[in-house]
Formats: structure tokens, sequence, C-alpha cells
């Protein structure tokens, strides 16, 4: 499994699942194209690892959200 694929590694790849979950770690989209099978275990715990992934970047997403709402508040203060 590959996280975010360059664009070497999805030319070498045989199949593709792009999974897009929202902030609540809901499914919103799952779209598989190509390569093997997949047994209902593996495709849960694929989505795991999206809904892991998932809830480090909302994280990131908020801190940052913070930072700037801190920035643009202390400008506001100083004028």
């Amino acid at each position: 499994m590959i996280l975010d694929p360059t664009k070497l590694e999805q030319t070498l790849s045989n199949g593709t699942m792009s999974i897009a979950l929202n902030a609540q770690r809901e499914i919103c989209v799952l779209q598989k194209h190509g390569g093997v099978p997949l047994e209902q275990d593996e495709i849960l715990k694929v989505v795991g690892v999206a809904c892991q992934r998932v809830k480090e970047l909302d994280s990131i997403v908020e801190r940052v959200l913070a930072d700037d709402w801190q920035k643009r508040k202390s400008s506001v203060e100083v004028i």
C-alpha cells in the first residue's frame, strides 16, 4: 500500500484505490480501479489507514488555522 503515490509509482502500479473521508471519518468516496480483487478485511484495513491519515491531517489543518487566527487577531490589536 502506498499513500499519495508519485507519478512513477502510479505508472508502475497495476491498480488504484482512492478513498475520500471527511473530518468525522465518514467515507464519502471509495473507488477501486484495476489490480487484483480485495477481500473485505483488506478493504477494511485500508479504510482504517485512511481514517488514521484523516485524523492526522485534520489535526494539522486545525493547528494551522488556530495559528493563523492568532496572527490575525494580534495584527488587528496593534492597529
